[in-house]
């Protein structure tokens, strides 16, 4: 299902050069539950900008699905994140205006019409223990539940692949087994 080699990613500036990634390799499978670790600075949510076409690597190869990343115009690579790539955020990016199953529901826009959005949006927020949190805006949330909110949203569209950036990083530990539980269900369903 996906297919890394030798990825490099530099930043630069007047001062210096920073190396985030040097020729990373490796693959995934479909049902794969796949976690990279390491300590802060390392390059982790470099690697996952890259995985979710956030970012661009300086080098080597990255194939999804059977497709070169690399030679898909910006077009397809939106076609291919918003039919086949669920992202939670370390920062979460969930929109302040929006209510919590308004928030969720975004990553369906496109995909289902309006009741079978708001079918799934209320499932995946059972799912993480945020329905009764629903008509809530994200400050109203502590950084936990705005944690779930996230993974819910990553959820809803039932992708190929989730990328999630530290998702267990605001939670008590309960909760965070519960959402660890709720991604490898997700890995072993697609």
């Amino acid at each position: 299902m996906l297919e890394i080699r030798n990825l490099t990613k530099v930043y630069r500036t007047a001062e210096v050069e920073t190396q985030a990634l040097a020729g990373v390799s490796f693959d995934v499978a479909a049902g794969e539950f796949v976690a990279i670790m390491g300590p802060s600075g390392c390059g982790k949510s470099s690697l996952l900008n890259i995985l979710g076409f956030l970012d661009t690597p300086c080098g080597g190869s990255y194939r999804l699905l059977d497709q070169d990343v690399a030679a898909l115009s910006d077009a397809a690579l939106a076609r291919l994140r918003g039919e086949h790539v669920g992202f939670v955020f370390q920062s979460f990016n969930l929109v302040d205006d929006l209510t919590v199953a308004e928030n969720v529901e975004v990553s369906l826009l496109y995909r289902k019409g309006a009741a079978a959005r708001r079918g799934r949006v209320m499932e995946v927020l059972e799912q993480t223990g945020m329905a009764h949190r629903a008509d809530h805006r994200p400050q109203q949330l502590s950084g936990g539940q705005q944690q779930r909110v996230a993974i819910a949203r990553a959820l809803a569209s039932d992708p190929d692949i989730i990328l999630a950036d530290e998702p267990t990083g605001n939670l008590d530990s309960a909760n965070g087994e519960a959402v660890l539980e709720l991604l490898k269900a997700a890995s072993r369903s697609g």
